[in-house]
């Protein structure tokens, strides 16, 4: 071989002609293929250019032919890395470290490596070895934060990102920051570190995608759009930027765009599953009408039987890829009033046939032998102070913790009251943010729990696509979604006695199990004094009709029955509560005069539209209000407990599911079962009653508050969990 044949095939390889130089090495080692050095050359191209499963078999003949050198089995453990092989990956590193001590790559590689999965106090312990070594490495730096980072080590993670950018101006370390500060709610100066990211980077899509939530929550439309859109424009294939610039649409109700923007992803790449499962299966947050919802409802039984014939294509390489592409749940169906066993069951059926063959391999999950203690698992997106965190909260820091043993496994970076006194409740609580959700089973499966408990399947996409997998011997669903998931692999689902219709297995494919009361320790809400209309601008002598939902659980069939109680009391004005976004409200304005208009009445004139608030704005606004309206199809949860805790009567008409029976079963508990009627015309003539006759209104108040301690921080359902949490695990 002659030198320049070698330093030719190099010069193209510097030059990026990758394709020109692995020919170039090929020839070379045609002539001599016992060079190792050629074989490392050759390996490092493929890996560049992402043919894996050809630099893996030239890394190893490169090992064979060269000998254990420190760099090539550096190189060997990144390509294992990349085709998924976490544990050769880790190996190799290890053993490059050892064939080459005081080499700080391979000890820097494979704390990366931990830190991806999930093993951060390990990963933090080989990084400060690489730092060591290298101390003004600030990649290192920037690592050593993130497992800092993992570690609730918050403070200490922000001061070690700091140190990084005294060594170099890293994007990333300015983008882990705005992490940080966006933890913490911080959002200015979240703002601030993920613009310094992308203006030392403009193609770090991350910071793109991060500064688009950012905006989310300041409910900005142009800055989502812009920040959505330019991480397209630097990464046209990047598939999470993609699929975030199609949820966006989505998000903020341009839904056919949003289809079309996933159709686009789909021709691009037919196996991308997040794209196909968007292009058929998104539906809109408010409809025209009822036959809207109709039409809708059979496109996504269209666009479901699509994707079943189509179920070959997706066929994602490794667990992780799996999880992240069948992220997804049909959150909005739910909405439509329709019994959704048969959908969810099929949909249930398909995205399980795309993640449990992609499971990570190991022992089969088996019913533990005798422990001392039951270990229960609860793994959520929405431990925070919200309505899964207020509802479920009790099920984990009220069980007997001398029967049974709680294991928490929380994905959201938020951290709130809710989320420490869980925490604190909790015998092993995993913090496990910004995880890949199969290795976030993996800490599951590690942790060998005799039951698993998800409170709100149905939420949250990548939580919804992981209980497709079997985690543990036994698998619960709560109520949070009330409604079946139609996966395989939950057991059963969790509901209240009281709030469920008679026949109500036939709409669960889970087994169903009731508990009494409200289901959970529900403590009594804060109770506001009474309202200053004045301060939020409500008419001091009209009847305030409160219809607290957001806009996408109020169905179309509840426009008419609206729409008569304004026309029956003159004085009446609803009081209902904006969506983020303009174009929701604008759906939801337009289909309220439909029905407002023949009766002569106007949206404007009638309808307060508040902005978003927080929860204590939101209880003034309830203690201004004389009379509650229950939603048909999906009543009040949260919203009536507010109202039954401060004494605002509520009139409410059950429906055929449980979603739309929360408040008639809360108010029969309570003892004042008159406000439960049973057709639209008993519900108008109620509402406009109450509205009209203050004493009655009075008295009314007085017995439910006289009455709530029959809802309010209850233990019964607490210990008819744990009785059910017994039988199932000892069976």
């Amino acid at each position: 071989m002659s030198q320049e044949a070698l330093q030719a095939a190099q010069e193209r390889h510097r030059r990026g002609d990758l394709a020109g130089a692995i020919a170039a090495y090929e020839a070379i080692l045609a002539d001599e293929p016992a060079r190792g050095d050629v074989w490392h050359l050759r390996a490092l191209a493929e890996h560049q250019s992402r043919r894996l499963d050809e630099s893996w078999a030239s890394v190893n003949r490169a090992l064979q032919e060269g000998g254990q050198q420190a760099a090539t089995l550096l190189l060997a453990g990144m390509i294992a890395q990349d085709r998924g092989d976490t544990g050769t990956a880790e190996q190799t590193f290890a053993r490059a470290a050892l064939a080459r001590p005081g080499w700080a790559p391979p000890l820097a590689n494979r704390g990366q490596l931990l830190l991806e999965l999930g093993r951060a106090d390990e990963a933090l312990e080989v990084l400060r070895a690489a730092g060591a070594i290298e101390p003004a490495n600030p990649r290192i730096w920037n690592n050593t934060a993130l497992a800092l980072l993992h570690l609730n080590r918050v403070d200490d993670a922000q001061r070690a990102f700091e140190h990084t950018l005294t060594l170099a101006p890293l994007a990333t370390a300015h983008f882990n920051l705005a992490r940080v500060f966006n933890m913490r709610n911080e959002i200015a100066r979240a703002f601030e570190r993920a613009q310094t990211a992308v203006r030392i980077d403009p193609k770090l899509t991350d910071a793109w995608l991060l500064l688009g939530d950012l905006y989310r929550k300041q409910r900005d439309v142009d800055g989502m759009r812009r920040s959505f859109v330019t991480a397209v424009q630097v990464a046209p294939r990047h598939a999470r930027a993609l699929n975030s610039y199609a949820e966006f649409l989505a998000s903020v109700g341009e839904v056919r765009e949003a289809r079309e923007q996933y159709r686009r992803i789909e021709a691009q790449d037919s196996s991308n599953l997040v794209a196909a499962l968007g292009a058929n299966l998104t539906l809109p947050q408010v409809y025209r009408d009822a036959a809207d919802v109709e039409a809708w409802r059979r496109e996504f039984e269209d666009g479901l039987a699509q994707l079943e014939s189509v179920r070959e294509r997706f066929n994602p390489p490794t667990p992780r890829d799996a999880m992240e592409q069948a992220r997804w749940s049909n959150f909005y169906l739910a909405y439509q009033g329709r019994d959704d066993r048969e959908l969810q069951s099929r949909y249930g059926d398909f995205v399980s046939s795309v993640v449990q063959p992609r499971f990570p391999p190991g022992a089969p999950v088996r019913p533990r032998g005798a422990r001392e203690r039951i270990r229960v698992g609860f793994c959520s997106h929405f431990f925070f102070n919200c309505t899964a965190g207020r509802y479920f909260s009790s099920w984990i820091t009220r069980l007997d913790t001398s029967r049974f043993e709680p294991y928490v496994y929380y994905t959201n970076e938020w951290v709130a009251d809710d989320t420490r006194t869980i925490a604190a409740a909790a015998a092993k609580f995993r913090h496990l943010p910004s995880r890949s959700f199969d290795l976030v089973a993996r800490h599951i499966l590690d942790d060998e729990l005799d039951i698993l408990v998800y409170p709100e399947l149905g939420m949250h996409g990548q939580t919804f696509a992981m209980a497709a997998w079997r985690l543990a011997p036994v698998q619960v669903a709560g109520w949070g979604h009330p409604v079946t998931t139609g996966l395989p692999n939950i057991d059963y689902f969790v509901s209240c006695t009281a709030m469920e219709p008679e026949g109500a297995q036939a709409h669960y494919r889970e087994k169903l199990v009731t508990l009494p009361g409200l289901g959970t320790h529900y403590g009594l809400p804060p109770v506001a004094e009474a309202g200053d209309r004045a301060a939020f601008q409500l008419p001091a002598d009209a009847n305030l009709y409160l219809v607290p939902q957001s806009l996408f659980k109020i169905h179309p069939d509840n426009d008419e029955l609206l729409a008569r109680v304004i026309e029956a009391d003159p004085r009446a004005r609803l009081v209902v509560f904006a969506a983020h976004y303009d174009a929701i409200n604008t759906a939801f304005h337009r289909r309220l005069s439909a029905a407002f208009g023949p009766r002569g009445l106007s949206v404007d004139d009638r309808v307060i539209f508040l902005p978003y608030m927080t929860h204590g704005e939101y209880l003034r606004v309830n203690a201004s209000c004389d009379v509650m309206l229950d939603t048909l199809h999906w009543s009040g949860g949260n919203t009536s407990l507010d109202a039954i805790a401060s004494g605002l009567p509520i009139v409410t008409h059950p429906g055929r599911f449980m979603r739309g029976r929360q408040s008639a079963a809360m108010l029969r508990m309570a003892g004042v079962d008159e406000l439960v009627v049973e057709d639209s015309d008993a519900y108008v003539a109620l509402a406009t009653v109450l509205g009209n006759d203050q004493a009655r209104r009075s008295e009314i108040s007085l017995r439910l508050k006289e009455r709530r301690n029959t809802l309010f921080s209850r233990d019964e359902p607490i210990r008819a969990l744990e009785q059910f949490l017994t039988g199932v695990a000892t069976r």
